[in-house]
């Protein structure tokens, strides 16, 4: 929400200025002597790729998310382990690139500093944005279990700078109108209102609203405060106009841009892929079958594409239950999943257009009409290109395998038709990283 965009703002001009300061304490220690512009300069340059690469390392650490802010017991190791790392990658270049100064001294005291500042300035952060006193107050007007959930979440982890002081049931009889409701709770000292604009009685009730708005109040939409808490659409209350709104555009530079992108790291990343493609390939055909296979999914506009994979498991059940109970992943196939090695040649279907690096996670056929019939916002998801990894798939660790499950698919949903409204270079970016850190750790799904 604004409050969370403003704290990751300050977060993340906090944290470059103190590198930048660490650098100057690194040399005053090194030289025991206040260190002269024309000194400090000379290193600051070389290490202004540092900074930027210390604030992404910061970013695929987790360090500004929301939800791994107030864990004192993992951030002082979380900073430690991002700088270690930046600083192991800082030393290689500094130590190859014909530089005129010294840095092997500076970067060792730069490290202490700046792990030991970065930590005391996250610790000052989290101290003063999670005060009681500094929570705004507001009054949450809507029903349903989406608006229970905003409502626990925000008030049982003091994580936000909101707390609801009051709440408005209207699935059942209020006594009054909700704009009378609305009204006492201003009266009372409540600026802030949010209100869910799915709810028909609250849209009947808004036009006596607007006297409060011209007077200041700030009014949030449910389902928009809801996103940004939790990264997903709040399933059951997305309308007809919103899903309208949230249509992709045709021909928008972004989808040129992503295309573009797609098709260029697809074909440098398959340089590198096809040597342990091939070894791959040979070490499933001397275990006998044929190493690759091509199981069917849900593309874009809703046809059936087929996938290029390594073989992991003992033969291709697309999805089938009854075929499932008797396949198995191989010992071969185990260590290629573990590594990603079996998605490789799916690059071949982001260089034909069939997928791309980032979109949502396609499924099979005969799921998907389980789903479809079940779901009714699920064809939406459709409505834009694949791919290998996706904002469902960094968020949804209980994500459904195997046979149809509705409740987790309509939870791995909600987080697609997130991506679907708010998709951006900005966004694909966030993805690839958290893919990232998922690939270096071995986890995800």
């Amino acid at each position: 929400m604004a409050f969370d965009r403003r704290e990751t703002a300050i977060l993340l001009i906090g944290d470059f200025l103190i590198l930048v300061a660490s650098l100057w304490v690194a040399l005053l220690l090194r030289n025991l002597t206040i260190p002269p512009a024309s000194y400090f300069n000379a290193n600051l340059v070389p290490f202004l790729p540092m900074f930027v690469l210390s604030l992404v390392v910061f970013y695929i650490a987790g360090l500004y998310e929301k939800q791994t802010r107030p864990i004192r017991r993992v951030m002082g190791v979380r900073i430690l382990g991002a700088q270690a790392a930046t600083v192991a990658m800082a030393a290689v270049l500094f130590f190859v690139l014909p530089l005129s100064i010294a840095p092997k001294t500076i970067l060792v005291l730069y490290l202490i500093v700046s792990v030991l500042a970065e930590s005391g300035w996250r610790f000052y952060r989290m101290n003063r944005e999670l005060q009681e006193s500094n929570r705004v107050p507001a009054f949450l007007v809507g029903s349903g279990a989406a608006v229970q959930e905003l409502y626990e979440e925000v008030n049982e982890n003091n994580r936000y700078l909101i707390r609801f002081v009051h709440r408005l049931d209207t699935a059942g009889p209020t006594g009054h109108t909700i704009a009378d409701a609305i009204s006492s709770a201003v009266a009372a000292g409540t600026r802030f209102i949010v209100i869910d604009m799915s709810d028909t009685h609250i849209v009947r009730d808004m036009p006596a609203l607007y006297a409060l708005m011209a007077d200041g109040v700030m009014f949030t939409e449910f389902a928009s405060l809801y996103e940004e808490i939790f990264d997903r659409v709040p399933l059951e209350h997305l309308n007809a106009a919103q899903l309208v709104e949230s249509l992709p555009k045709r021909g928008t530079l972004y989808d040129m841009g992503k295309r573009f992108f797609d098709t260029v790291l697809a074909l440098a990343v398959s340089i590198a892929a096809i040597p342990v493609v091939l070894v791959a390939a040979t070490l499933l055909f001397v275990e006998g079958g044929n190493p690759f296979i091509r199981p069917e999914r849900i593309g874009k506009g809703g046809r059936v594409i087929r996938f290029l994979k390594l073989r992991s498991m003992l033969f291709n059940d697309n999805g089938d239950p009854e075929l499932q109970r008797k396949n198995q992943v191989t010992r071969i196939g185990r260590f290629l999943r573990k590594t990603r090695i079996d998605e490789l040649p799916q690059l071949w279907n982001i260089i034909t257009g069939d997928l791309s690096f980032i979109g949502p996670r396609p499924e099979f056929p005969k799921i998907a009409k389980v789903y479809e019939q079940e779901i009714p916002q699920y064809r939406v998801r459709h409505l834009i290109t694949p791919g290998l990894s996706g904002w469902a798939q960094i968020h949804d660790y209980d994500a459904p395998k195997g046979a149809a499950d509705i409740g987790k698919t309509k939870r791995k949903l909600s987080f697609d038709l997130y991506y679907l409204k708010h998709r951006s270079f900005g966004l694909d970016l966030a993805i690839a990283l958290k893919t990232l850190r998922a690939l270096l750790a071995f986890s995800g799904t």
